[in-house]
């Protein structure tokens, strides 16, 4: 569990009640992840939705050819695993850290039920996750059309 003030600070809760603040807190923990770390890879099962706190993540597509290819490097503020709130719960990229990453780590299945049972705060949290996507979609965009 974390403080809700913790999550407070970050644009994605910025319009979520304190009692659903409290709920998220609740089944968020802090941790730390050092430089180097494969998180996660494409086709995991995403089992958290993460905020960076502090550090850097790489994102990495892997093309048809096998090679990966970098589309985004997240830092401080940033969120991490969206795929923890969208079916089919499968993260879609390879994360790994290239800083020690301090980060917040909500359980993605609990998530999950605390939004069933509280709808604005599930749409408020898919709407913050659906700007997010449409972000990440056109910097992976500029980031493919630049391969030879």
């Amino acid at each position: 569990m974390i403080s809700p003030e913790v999550l407070r600070r970050y644009p994605y809760f910025a319009t979520v009640s304190d009692e659903s603040l409290k709920a998220v807190a609740q089944i968020a923990d802090e941790g730390t992840v050092p430089a180097g770390t494969q998180m996660f890879s494409e086709g995991d099962t995403a089992d958290a939705l993460n905020i960076i706190i502090k550090g850097e993540v790489e994102i990495q597509y892997i093309l048809g050819s096998g090679d990966r290819r970098t589309v985004d490097t997240l830092v401080d503020g940033d969120i991490l695993g969206w795929s923890a709130l969208i079916e089919p719960y499968k993260y879609t990229a390879v994360c790994t850290t290239k800083k020690d990453t301090r980060l917040v780590a909500i359980h993605a299945q609990k998530l999950r039920d605390l939004c069933d049972r509280d709808p604005l705060l599930g749409y408020r949290l898919t709407n913050q996750i659906a700007k997010l996507l449409a972000h990440r979609l056109e910097g992976a965009r500029v980031q493919l059309a630049a391969i030879d």
